[in-house]
């Protein structure tokens, strides 16, 4: 009788192998992160990433604003501009918005901007309801002068158009303002300021 050996079948062949093959995985994905696509990512852009989210779309993030005090000199507007510092967690465009509503004290005590969209050059500006009321023309013209100049200082800022509670606020008074307004004057208009 023929006796068969039996061989030992050795269990670390397998396992040596999926060793090499996740080592070698793993290096290879080490150098893509190192080298590959993730290192044109900017530095400040990854670690950023992390630290907080990134803004909405539509929404301008400045440390600093120039806010704008209308005044009078007989029927001359003055608009006197100073820097300040946005408060952490406000919105730059409404806190300066909302801080010349107040200085003009033209606009009832709570008339204020609530939010600013930017969309397509148009900031759209959600106010509240007692901010949509019929002034004196030159209270128009101070309050339309002073927003634009208001608004005229974020780049991504071109036109202007109101809303109370998600409704186009149709006039301020005399002025029409179902289509946005510009908020930079035309080349060859001049504007009164200090």
């Amino acid at each position: 009788m023929a006796t068969k050996s039996k061989k030992k079948k050795s269990s670390k062949g397998p396992f040596l192998g999926l060793l090499v093959v996740g080592i070698l995985g793993l290096g290879s994905l080490a150098a893509y992160v190192k080298y590959g696509g993730a290192s044109k990512v900017p530095y400040e852009i990854r670690v950023a990433s992390h630290k907080e989210t990134p803004p909405k779309t539509g929404t301008i993030r400045e440390s600093k604003v120039q806010l704008i005090t209308p005044s009078r000199d007989g029927t001359d507007l003055k608009l006197g501009k100073h820097e300040s510092d946005v408060p952490q967690g406000e919105d730059p465009v409404v806190f300066a918005l909302n801080h010349f509503l107040k200085e003009s004290k033209i606009v009832p005590d709570d008339a204020k901007a609530l939010s600013v969209q930017v969309k397509d050059g148009v900031a759209l500006v959600d106010v509240t309801p007692s901010f949509n009321q019929t002034y004196g023309s030159l209270d128009e013209e101070a309050l339309l002068k002073g927003i634009s100049a208001t608004l005229a200082q974020f780049k991504d800022i071109d036109k202007v158009q109101f809303f109370v509670e998600g409704k186009v606020v149709e006039s301020l008074g005399n002025v029409d303002l179902t289509e946005p307004l510009p908020v930079r004057p035309k080349a060859g208009s001049s504007a009164s300021s200090n």
